[in-house]
């Protein structure tokens, strides 16, 4: 396997970082940890939390700790998928082509379990308790709520010019609080870890670009090649070291030109 493709493959990751979560949720009777069983477990990308598990390993920062916080940020995701999929939101009946929470449990038990889960992303990260407050932030009026209430509020081309101030609000935190969660306990330089920062802000907004343009939102291929060459510029510096971080990059750029 070349250096290339040991960057894009994702497997590895992905089962640890699956692993982690299983163990995290486990089975119960109650229908508010079934709901957040399913809506964690299953056909998640784990885009973030492998991102952070790669910045962890770039910093040299102690695996341990970087997989539980890389855990509370997918977990702080999932809770965010349950509320963007309610009829009172985007009204989404799938979710990773199974019924939506709501749909599969009821609207109430949804709503719980989204609670839950957030307060389950807070206590793994409770001894770290600056990340711990970064991940709360993260949620506040001024990140994945702002930018679901401004989500819902655009339509037609109002939605078109504010596409990326949505992106921006909704979509990028989460990348940047996984590369937090990495680079926790770790001795890295300030500069590269604001340097890392940046990469997780480029790499969301690639990340979000891809999306819409597999959706049909975005027309040309170009504006997203764009973007992620930018991700990949923020790299530069680090040399060798950011292979398993370009190679996230690569894996984006497969999913929009795949191999004929």
């Amino acid at each position: 396997m070349t250096a290339l493709s040991e960057g894009i493959d994702l497997l590895e990751d992905r089962n640890l970082v699956e692993g982690q979560l299983d163990s995290l949720l486990a089975p119960g009777a109650d229908a508010v940890q079934a709901a957040m069983r399913y809506a964690v477990l299953g056909a998640g990308q784990r885009l973030r939390p492998i991102l952070a598990l790669r910045v962890a390993r770039l910093v040299a920062a102690d695996p341990a700790v970087s997989l539980l916080a890389a855990s509370a940020v997918e977990l702080l995701h999932c809770a965010s998928l349950i509320v963007d999929d309610l009829p009172c939101m985007d009204n989404a009946p799938l979710r990773r082509n199974r019924p939506a929470v709501h749909v599969e449990f009821g609207e109430a038990t949804a709503v719980l379990a989204a609670f839950a889960l957030v307060a389950q992303a807070a206590r793994l990260v409770a001894g770290e308790s600056c990340f711990q407050l970064r991940l709360l932030a993260t949620l506040d009026s001024n990140g994945l709520i702002a930018g679901q209430a401004l989500d819902l509020a655009m339509t037609g081309p109002r939605r078109e010019r504010n596409r990326s101030r949505v992106t921006g609000m909704k979509t990028v935190p989460l990348f940047v609080l996984a590369v937090e969660a990495g680079a926790l306990g770790s001795e890295s330089p300030h500069g590269e870890r604001e340097r890392l920062l940046r990469f997780g802000r480029e790499f969301g907004i690639a990340y979000q670009m891809m999306d819409d343009y597999l959706d049909g939102e975005i027309a040309t291929r170009e504006v997203v090649d764009r973007q992620l060459a930018r991700a990949r510029g923020v790299l530069a510096l680090f040399g060798d070291r950011a292979g398993e971080l370009c190679g996230l990059v690569d894996y984006l750029h497969a999913r929009i030109a795949p191999e004929s």
